[in-house]
């Protein structure tokens, strides 16, 4: 088979997928306090996904089936705002899981904590003529999802030009593509 750049250029379309171009909001939690989210993150991934075999013994030889299917936590990195707002609605939101000093709940019913995060990766849009001009290419809903870790912000008088930035480990149930 030989090698065509016009194919190769053809398969590009617009020059091919950016990983810079991506929104993640949170929705469906009261009072969270995360409604900047979609401006502040500065770094996320789309998690990986695996199908754990299961392997059975037959006639001496390990077949392996399809089990359950595993999805990998979500991992981003927020840019911390002056007020700290997102940083503090975070904060609350584990705290309502699991309170710092009582140990209880302050959610009712087991399921209610979580919320709906949605990954939007964009694209350039070719039919228009503004550069900066997107549209949405991949979107995935995290259902059930849930601040697992909060990262440090670390603090030293040598990083006066930098902007704070903390990352956040997610759990979810499941994610969906929409």
């Amino acid at each position: 088979m030989a090698f065509s750049l016009s194919t190769f250029q053809t398969q590009m379309g617009s020059g091919g997928a950016r990983p810079s171009l991506f929104s993640f909001s949170v929705t469906g939690l009261t009072d969270s306090g995360l409604d900047d989210l979609s401006f502040m993150c500065n770094v996320s991934e789309l998690p990986g996904l695996s199908i754990t075999p299961i392997e059975r013994q037959y006639y001496g030889r390990t077949v392996k089936i399809p089990g359950d299917m595993v999805f990998a936590d979500l991992t981003t990195t927020i840019i911390n705002d002056e007020n700290m707002g997102l940083r503090t609605g975070i904060e609350k939101w584990m705290a309502r899981m699991n309170s710092h000093e009582s140990n209880t709940r302050g959610f009712g019913a087991w399921g209610k904590e979580g919320a709906t995060g949605t990954l939007t990766q964009y694209g350039k849009s070719p039919t228009t003529v503004s550069a900066d001009a997107t549209t949405s290419i991949y979107k995935v809903n995290f259902v059930g999802l849930f601040p697992q870790t909060l990262g440090e912000i670390a603090l030293s008088y040598d990083s006066a030009s930098e902007i704070e930035q903390f990352d956040v480990t997610w759990g979810y149930q499941y994610w969906d593509q929409v």
